[in-house]
């Protein structure tokens, strides 16, 4: 495995440019299925990679589908569930492209997730 930290690189600067955004002023915008939400936090041009916040009320569900992308999620709060298992806060799973699957939450949920090819 990769080490985490790794030596600075020589011939940097210790002031770096880094992309900040405060999540809160930002909208939270229609999934087109009842009950989910999100806020796209980052976007690659080319859709490699794409990173939000998805915000699931209560009750909130979505009947099978998939992806053409690797989906990473973090439960952020709340719970969420799938056909296969129930998260909690703290759980992360990953699914792989095209991976069929529901995606619902009883009493709302909070989550981060990452698309990827």
């Amino acid at each position: 495995m990769k080490e985490i930290f790794q030596p600075a690189k020589s011939g940097r600067s210790d002031i770096e440019q880094f992309l900040v955004i405060e999540t809160e002023s930002l909208d939270w915008q229609d999934s087109g299925i009842p009950g989910f939400q999100h806020k796209v936090l980052y976007r690659e041009e080319n859709d490699a990679i794409e990173t939000m916040l998805i915000e699931m009320a209560p009750g909130a569900f979505s009947d099978s589908h998939s992806h053409d992308r690797r989906e990473q999620i973090y439960v952020i709060n709340g719970d969420f569930y799938d056909q296969n298992h129930r998260y909690k806060a703290g759980d992360f799973l990953m699914r792989e492209p095209e991976t069929n699957h529901i995606a619902g939450s009883d009493g709302g949920a909070l989550i981060l997730l990452v698309f990827s090819k």
